[in-house]
């Protein structure tokens, strides 16, 4: 097992029988050792705690890798050129730059289906005094651009999703005008849409649920205190000398004007029991084929079930 750095290219398998430890239930273990999973590959993205002595699990965000464009989830409104590529491809419908790792990926056509984004815990089997090895592959300045995309993607998926959902309230208020020819008053119809937690893909939402589920921060309409936004230039400043660290600070508005220290961990935020724990593969030129990401997140659903 490897604590990754951020930017880092890891290979990693789902950990069923952590990943429910919290429930402490036997049949329930019994049922995830049974469970089969399979190797993927990621870069992540952000580190959202610091490994230090002690902490049993950090948390980490990650997109996941493709071999060649995915088919993606047309039925959740996401389209195979949501995607990225990575050097040695530079192929891409939508004519995006490839990002550029310190060495090109060990497979050919890889892409970044960006919105694979999730959240993972990693088990901390770093030991004080020991070497913490630097990646072998590594965005070292894309991985801001890799966002970029991701959130891009996610307007377009929300836009063609909307669109979708006018055109069939469209059609079914024509077929209530149709089935009453002699009405003269306009009727209004409200058509049983999906909620939103159905709309949304169980895939790419897996990240923001985790987020809200972990207590990331939430956006607040009051000002924060003169002396909170001081803490927080000074601590983005802190964090961005911290190799290993990542900092959202810049959207980090929670209201911190009774205690100004409030929500401010050097070392970041304890990861949840409820997320999904994943075990980092030492020896990533070990994968010969990358796996289908999504089929991940289809794991995730079977552990769900659980």
């Amino acid at each position: 097992m490897v604590v990754p750095h951020f930017g880092d290219y890891i290979a990693f398998k789902l950990d069923p029988v952590a990943s429910l430890k919290y429930l402490k239930d036997p049949e329930v273990t019994k049922a995830c050792e049974a469970l089969k999973t399979t190797v993927y590959v990621a870069c992540v993205t952000h580190l959202f705690c610091f490994p230090l002595p002690g902490v049993a699990y950090i948390s980490v965000s990650m997109t996941l890798v493709s071999q060649g464009l995915s088919d993606g989830q047309p039925d959740r409104f996401i389209l195979p050129d949501m995607a990225v590529p990575i050097l040695p491809n530079n192929s891409n419908p939508l004519s995006r730059p490839p990002l550029n790792p310190t060495l090109p990926l060990p497979w050919p056509d890889c892409y970044h289906p960006t919105l694979t984004a999730t959240h993972c815990r990693v088990r901390n089997d770093l030991t004080v005094g020991e070497p913490w090895p630097d990646p072998k592959y590594q965005l070292k300045h894309e991985e801001r651009l890799l966002e970029i995309y991701h959130f891009q993607d996610v307007a377009r998926r929300d836009t063609i999703r909307n669109e979708q959902k006018a055109l069939l309230a469209g059609d079914a208020a024509g077929d209530v005008e149709d089935a009453r020819p002699d009405e003269r008053q306009a009727s209004t119809i409200t058509l049983p849409l999906p909620s939103e937690h159905d709309a949304e893909s169980q895939y790419d939402g897996s990240v923001h649920k985790t987020i809200e589920a972990s207590g990331a921060p939430s956006i607040v309409s009051k000002r924060p205190s003169k002396l909170s936004t001081f803490l927080r230039s000074v601590l983005g400043k802190v964090l961005r000398r911290i190799p290993c660290l990542h900092s959202d600070l810049e959207n980090y508005d929670r209201d911190l004007s009774d205690d100004p220290l409030q929500g401010f961990n050097l070392f970041g935020a304890t990861p949840p029991d409820t997320m999904p724990v994943i075990e980092v593969i030492e020896d990533i030129e070990s994968v010969k084929q990358i796996n289908d990401p999504w089929n991940f997140f289809r794991e995730l659903d079977a552990l769900k079930r659980n």
